[in-house]
């Protein structure tokens, strides 16, 4: 999807490809450079300087129901995929958190899925922290866009995907 910044309106929801879900409040110049003000749902809520001419790097718009129906049928088709390296694993996994790709959250997402499915005493590979935070980041970003896009309220998504799921 190549989207022009021009795109980018006031009051949009975006997702910001390191804070998740934001909205556009502003625009600024300073200097030579013009910004989008994109303000966290998350956390403190925060807001950050998006370049405009880096826009499409930092923030995308949300999915429409369609793509979002695409996500999950992909979604479906990811394996499970421990990697027994705890450095290979990690870098892995902010890789795919860097990269902004939904469907590189969903990947972690997915694996987040797996490892909870897991018999504790059978896991074949025990998580860190840090790696459950990766993972548990990629999979609230997927839910909370999600929740948006099928207008489901944020409590009842997870229950909304699984049926979905299983149509799409």
């Amino acid at each position: 999807m190549s989207i022009n910044d021009t795109d980018f309106k006031l009051n949009d929801l975006v997702m910001h490809c390191r804070e998740g879900l934001a909205t556009i409040v502003d625009t600024k110049v300073m200097g030579d450079n013009e910004y989008f003000l994109v303000k966290v749902k998350r956390g403190s809520g925060e807001t950050i300087y998006v370049p405009k001419d880096r826009a499409n790097a930092i923030i995308r718009h949300l999915m429409s129901e369609k793509e979002a129906d695409e996500l999950l049928a992909y979604a479906k088709t990811i394996k499970k995929d421990f990697n027994s390296n705890t450095k290979q694993r990690r870098d892995g996994y902010k890789r795919k958190l860097a990269s902004g790709d939904i469907k590189e959250f969903a990947y972690l997402a997915i694996q987040l899925f797996f490892y909870e499915q897991m018999d504790e005493e059978n896991r074949e590979i025990r998580l860190g922290p840090v790696d459950l935070d990766m993972l548990t980041y990629a999979s609230n970003v997927i839910l909370d866009e999600s929740a948006i896009v099928y207008n489901v309220d944020r409590d009842k998504i997870k229950e909304f995907l699984n049926e979905r799921a299983k149509k799409v």
